[in-house]
């Protein structure tokens, strides 16, 4: 879990690791994720002749996800509360008038902020039907349709009133699909791939309602318009949405020994559904910044080009070298909208809006490497930059409440990491490989792993110049430029030791896995500061807690000592497993 594995419209939250760093003394407390899923699936594969046969799956899914605080139901949540506790700390002890610190920025009592239970369930038939029409011709065909049951309750702050400060409710019926084509034809070693492909969505019966009702203020008359001619109609006045994307995909002998490719594609992914549904019953309460859903909203499309060179120079021996360019379009953001009523006097919301871009370009450098059954290599290396006009749909409403500038200009997302490489290697010795020793250096694999990657971005924290009372330095953040820096880079060693033996009709499997052999720090939450991981005596921005100039002003926020500012430290597992 992270910080915003429960995202919704309700409230920003900043990513972060999922520790709960606030309520480690009272972890009773704090929110429990509880996850269920069931999967069902029955297939049918039916052969029509020597050139032709489909399959049709039928599938049954169910999701649901619960947050609480430890199975409370959220109108017995009750306000987290930072008391004052022993040892009391005191300040101005020089002074006539002696202060006491209010707190230690943890939770003595009391629940979080949220209170969620949404769940997904989903009926789904798929069919595709494949014919050889020759043995250089391949067609392939087939169709997705899912149908789809979801409800979501999701509660902030739920000690206040009946419901929360905030809250968004709603029970939706949507329905999603696919059809596609595609074409697979050999000429003496060229193949040629292509194909189309057309997505389609119905938001369903609320969201149509919700357009039709003129209660609904937050839909303004111009998106009511959009929506009926941005969508097409079915039976029973449902509304639906499409997009067709073709694929291209072309591999190319240029030697005996070398594969020229290129692939190109329209890729695209319906809009999350907070950012459709979200408070379109006017019945949910309001609070400030809330965010309502858009139900014109378009799908967010990729538009994806690939050019690469596969060259194997012996038969254990393979590099791949490939080059790409993802133009991604119709990002979700927020926006400001204003609403003009005959009976109500305009009024101004926060919606979404498809309003976005972001760009991926990269090389990506793959080596295998194999010597019979004892070893195989793998090694990688790949170099990209993305760039974009936010990182996160909820960017405008930071703008709104002033806490980020808004940028007019192309820049870094939070996910840009330029350089990624991993190298692994598994040695594998099996049992009598040896003429001595038998049982004892024979019968056993080892596997490891180095990993390294690029820091996560950050946006500094710079000097200001000035020097308060107590002697901190004040750092203030960089407000034109999100991500300009990365943080300290990531390196860590993953080991894995299997040993295999016999022990009667048995066959005994010891296992050693070791995470993070070198038990490196690799920073999760940067100083932006520092440009790494928090460590006693480094200066820290003026929002965040100093141990050495601590708040003496209530809301206290805990020392930025979250254990959860690295990555998982070395750890070691031992196991044994029998199999008879």
């Amino acid at each position: 879990q992270n910080s915003q594995s429960l995202q919704s419209n309700l409230e920003y939250v900043e990513p972060s690791p999922g520790y709960q760093y606030t309520f480690q003394n009272i972890l009773d407390n704090a929110n429990t994720f509880t996850h269920n899923n069931l999967f069902h699936n029955i297939s049918i594969t039916h052969t029509l002749n020597p050139s032709t046969f489909y399959e049709v799956k039928l599938s049954y899914f169910f999701t649901n996800l619960r947050a609480d605080a430890n199975g409370a139901n959220y109108n017995s949540y009750t306000e987290p509360t930072d008391f004052v506790n022993f040892p009391i700390q005191y300040f101005n002890e020089t002074r006539d008038t002696i202060g006491v610190i209010p707190g230690d920025g943890f939770w003595d009592v009391g629940n979080p902020y949220t209170y969620r239970d949404h769940y997904l369930e989903e009926y789904s038939l798929k069919g595709d039907i494949t014919s050889f029409f020759d043995e250089k011709n391949k067609f392939k065909a087939g169709f997705n349709l899912q149908f789809q049951e979801m409800q979501m309750l999701d509660v902030y702050k739920p000690w206040v009133g009946q419901l929360g400060l905030n809250n968004d409710i709603y029970k939706v019926y949507p329905a999603v699909g696919d059809f596609y084509a595609q074409d697979n034809i050999n000429f003496g070693g060229m193949i040629i791939n292509f194909g189309l492909r057309l997505d389609y969505w119905f938001p369903g019966k609320y969201v149509d309602d919700a357009v039709n009702n003129p209660d609904v203020l937050t839909i303004p008359d111009e998106i009511r318009k959009e929506y009926y001619n941005n969508t097409f109609g079915w039976f029973g006045n449902r509304r639906w949405k499409a997009r067709l994307s073709p694929r291209l995909g072309i591999s190319h002998p240029v030697s005996d020994n070398q594969t020229l490719y290129f692939s190109y594609g329209h890729f695209s992914k319906w809009p999350k559904p907070q950012f459709v549904y979200a408070k379109l019953n006017p019945l949910n309460s309001q609070s400030s910044f809330q965010k309502f859903g858009n139900p014109n909203l378009d799908p967010e499309t990729t538009v994806a080009y690939e050019l690469g060179l596969k060259t194997q120079f012996t038969p254990d021996d393979v590099l791949t070298v490939t080059a790409y360019y993802k133009d991604i379009f119709d990002y979700v953001n927020t926006r400001t909208a204003k609403v003009k009523s005959a009976r109500l006097a305009a009024q101004r919301f926060i919606t979404y809006v498809n309003t976005d871009y972001a760009r991926s370009r990269g090389v990506e450098i793959e080596f295998k490497k194999r010597a019979a059954k004892w070893f195989t290599g793998y090694a990688t290396f790949a170099y990209a930059i993305v760039t974009g006009k936010s990182s996160s749909a909820d960017e405008g409403v930071l703008v709104l409440r002033g806490d980020l500038q808004e940028s007019i200009k192309e820049q870094f997302l939070s996910w840009d990491r330029p350089i990624t490489a991993t190298l692994s290697a598994n040695f594998y010795v099996e049992e009598g490989s040896f003429g001595f020793g038998k049982g004892i250096l024979d019968g056993w694999n080892l596997y490891f792993r180095i990993f390294y990657e690029s820091g996560r971005r950050y946006t500094p924290a710079v000097f200001t110049g000035s020097i308060d009372e107590q002697g901190r330095k004040e750092y203030e953040f960089v407000r034109d430029v999100r991500f300009g820096k990365i943080g300290d880079d990531w390196f860590y060693i993953d080991l894995n030791f299997e040993k295999y033996f016999r022990l009667g009709n048995a066959s005994v499997s010891l296992t050693v896995e070791v995470n993070n052999l070198l038990d490196t720090k690799n920073a999760t939450i940067i100083n932006p500061v520092t440009g790494r991981a928090y460590e006693e005596g480094d200066d820290v921005p003026s929002s965040w807690n100093d141990p050495r100039f601590p708040d003496v002003q209530a809301p206290i926020q805990p020392f930025p000592f979250n254990p959860a500012r690295y990555l998982t430290r070395r750890n070691i597992r031992f196991g044994i497993s029998f199999k008879f």
